[in-house]
């Protein structure tokens, strides 16, 4: 016989797949998801039904709720006492102003005004005192009465309730309420945007009231400042002589007056003493002074000049018939020489006049320079005095205009103040209505939105548990995971008439089942596998953990090889909690423990399986240490000697993380089938536990599923057995 530690790699035809990965146990495939979804379906449908009924169980109950809308538009402002001196239009509320006056909206003045003006305090839906609730029963029959609310309390349920926000980008404030009762879902923004209104006037009002009385205050400091500063200048100007005629003081009138007359007395004085100059160089030189414009202008001179002209032209006249010596002829030059001297005698005091002329002017000049010095003296000190006087001139005026500039205020404050009495920043564009149909909840769209929620929940459902399943529920999957050949499914037996059921039974009492169908496809599996050139001959039947169906897997396989004609026996190799007399229905006996101790030899402990041809080694008494005896030469000796009488050996063992007996066997058997519960045993668990199972075997190892619900399974895949009809067996 080929020793079994060195048998190649059992091949299951082509169902070999590579060596599994640990992070592969978790892999779906997206067919397999979608299929597996699919088969919750009523999970589903009962994950829908509930959702919807919790929908219509909430739509049934809810309190619906009314929404009003009111729309307030912020204007320009205007009429304010601080920009009356401008011309330019004021700007237009930017998105900080808005987002301040929707701050004001809320704040907590206002709204403690607006539950002042409704009442609210006295509405239950504000009021938590007022509302007839479990509680406040249960306080009342003990008879503590429960502090009521105050109205900053209130006003937070009232903002609680409260939506204040600007549409888009327009100055358009909108104030939304939310209330049980419609009234009052128009009524609350519609009184809040009245009192935000009446609270701007009331503000601008006090500014103007305010900006008056102070311009009133500093008018009257005012005046009383122009009052003093004026008599301080007509004071300083009484004391200094400072007096104003014509646009400037007495002091520099006079200043002007004398520097006038100076000018003209210099000229004056100037223009005398050039025409004396002039008469004296024509009396030097020789020249005739009568040319002389002063001796031109004398009429006494230009008198006697006629006469002497006269007297000449008649001299001349007489000297053509009378000689020089007669006596008219020398009367006639003795009065023309008498003519020449009064002209000298006149030209003489003309040039005298001249000379006395000079001097006057002289005298004059230096009688006004005189003048003008000491004026000129006395300005030095008057210069000071005007300078003070100029100071106090310039208090008075700056005063003085002050005053008029706070008066025409004034009046304007007054009149601006009584025109914009009733306006303000805002106004109301849109006013809430009373709604006719509650906001919340809308039944159509909870509905609608119900059905959707409702399906993606029930989908989302079956997704997570088909993801988190944690067991195999199809060949393919177990393939693909485990990287094992898959040797077949086991259906699960329906209990008949509330009996538990014996599978290992059931090949008897239906042999043609699909329970006896599903053993026979492992019996297939295990007659076509190979160790080299040989056939497998030795099956180690085990599982992950207990409740897999290890032992009525491995009854039922035998009991089907014996009625198949194959010499068959079955090994109890699990000495902790031995199942196999049970599930063929024998009584405890001597078994595999007394042949290892050599208590006792193969005759007395195989029997014959009751109701097929199969024999049964039961396990025997309890060991102290069966790993040990099992992992002994002697239990490969015992194999090899069975494989000399029997063509099958099948060996149940207990499950992998009970024992380490299924590794020590699987070392010695040709094959091990590793049972797996479909759909329950952990994916994780079993790649686990078939990589212990590969290591000690040399990857002989597959996977039988057990307990597999037929109805459910159909819906992931299209392998499910299927009944087939049989024709009955005839009478021999």
């Amino acid at each position: 016989m080929t020793n079994i530690h060195g048998t190649p790699v059992v091949t299951f035809g082509d169902r070999r797949r590579s060596t599994p990965d640990m992070q592969a146990a978790g892999d779906v495939s997206p067919w397999e998801l979608l299929r597996g979804i699919w088969a919750r379906k009523e999970l589903i449908a009962l994950a829908f039904a509930g959702f919807m009924a919790l929908s219509l169980v909430w739509l049934a109950t809810v309190t619906p709720t009314y929404t009003g809308e009111t729309r307030i538009l912020l204007s320009p402002r205007t009429g304010e006492i601080s920009t009356f001196d401008t011309t330019s239009q004021p700007t237009l509320p930017d998105s900080e102003t808005l987002q301040s006056e929707i701050q004001l909206l809320v704040s907590r003045p206002l709204l403690t005004r607006l539950v002042t003006d409704l009442r609210l305090d006295r509405d239950p839906e504000f009021n938590p005192s007022l509302r007839p609730g479990t509680r406040m029963r249960i306080l009342n029959l003990v008879g503590v009465r429960g502090s009521a609310p105050d109205e900053t309390e209130i006003a937070d349920n009232v903002l609680r309730k409260l939506n204040v926000y600007q549409k888009g980008t327009s100055r358009v404030i909108a104030i939304e309420f939310t209330s049980t009762d419609a009234r009052m879902a128009a009524m609350v923004p519609n009184r809040l945007a009245e009192l935000y209104i009446a609270q701007q006037i009331e503000q601008k009002n006090a500014i103007n009231r305010e900006a008056t009385k102070w311009l009133g205050q500093q008018i009257e400091e005012l005046r009383k400042k122009v009052q003093t500063s004026e008599a301080a200048v007509e004071a300083f100007r009484a004391d200094s002589g400072l007096f104003l005629t014509n646009g400037s003081t007495v002091p520099q009138q006079q200043l002007t007056d004398l520097n006038s007359q100076l000018t003209l007395a210099e000229a004056a004085r100037a223009e005398a003493e050039a025409r004396l100059q002039n008469a004296r160089s024509l009396l030097a030189s020789g020249n005739a002074v009568n040319s002389a414009a002063a001796v031109l202008q004398s009429p006494l001179i230009q008198n006697l000049r006629q006469q002497e002209v006269a007297l000449r032209a008649q001299i001349a006249q007489m000297s053509e018939t009378l000689l020089p010596s007669h006596p008219k002829m020398m009367e006639a030059q003795a009065n023309l020489a008498d003519l020449d001297r009064q002209i000298g005698k006149e030209v003489d005091k003309i040039i005298k006049g001249l000379e006395n002329d000079a001097r006057v002017a002289s005298a004059r000049v230096a009688s006004l320079r005189a003048s003008l010095v000491r004026l000129q003296v006395r300005m030095g000190t008057l210069n000071q005095d005007e300078v003070q006087l100029r100071a106090l001139e310039r208090d008075a005026s700056t005063n003085r205009a002050l005053l008029e500039s706070f008066l025409k205020r004034y009046e304007e404050a007054n009149a601006r103040a009584e025109a914009d009495a009733g306006a303000a920043n805002a106004r109301i564009v849109s006013r809430a209505q009373e709604p006719s149909s509650p906001t919340f909840p809308k039944t159509g769209a909870v509905l609608t939105l119900s059905v959707i929620a409702g399906l993606l929940f029930a989908l989302v459902l079956s997704f997570l548990v088909e993801v988190f399943a944690r067991g195999f529920r199809t060949a393919e999957q177990a393939e693909r995971v485990t990287g094992m050949p898959f040797l077949g499914l086991v259906p699960e037996i329906e209990a008949h008439g509330g009996r538990q059921t014996n599978p290992a039974a059931d090949v008897l009492r239906e042999p043609f089942g699909l329970y006896a169908e599903a053993i026979r496809t492992l019996q297939g599996n295990v007659l076509l596998a190979r160790i080299g050139n040989r056939r497998a001959r030795s099956v180690l039947v085990t599982s992950a953990q207990k409740d897999e169906g290890k032992t009525s897997t491995a009854a039922s396989l035998a009991r089907v090889l014996a009625m198949g004609g194959y010499r068959t026996i079955l090994i109890d190799a699990d000495m902790r909690a031995p199942s196999v007399h049970l599930a063929v229905g024998m009584p405890p006996q001597a078994g595999l423990s007394e042949l290892l101790t050599g208590q006792a030899n193969f005759t007395h402990v195989i029997r014959q399986d009751y109701g097929s041809y199969a024999h049964v080694m039961q396990a025997g008494a309890a060991l102290p240490n069966p790993t040990a005896m099992l992992a002994s030469a002697q239990m490969a000796w015992v194999l090899k000697a069975l494989e000399h009488t029997y063509d099958y050996i099948v060996i149940d063992a207990p499950p992998v993380m009970a024992a380490a007996d299924a590794q020590v066997l699987a070392k010695m058997t040709d094959l091990t089938v590793l049972v797996v519960r479909w759909s329950v045993t952990s994916r994780r668990l079993v790649t686990h536990v078939l990589k212990m199972l590969a290591a000690a075997s040399g990857r002989r190892v597959g996977i039988l599923l057990t307990r597999v619900n037929l109805r459910r399974y159909r819906r992931y895949t299209d392998t499910a057995i299927e009944e087939y009809p049989v024709r009955p067996a005839r009478a021999a």
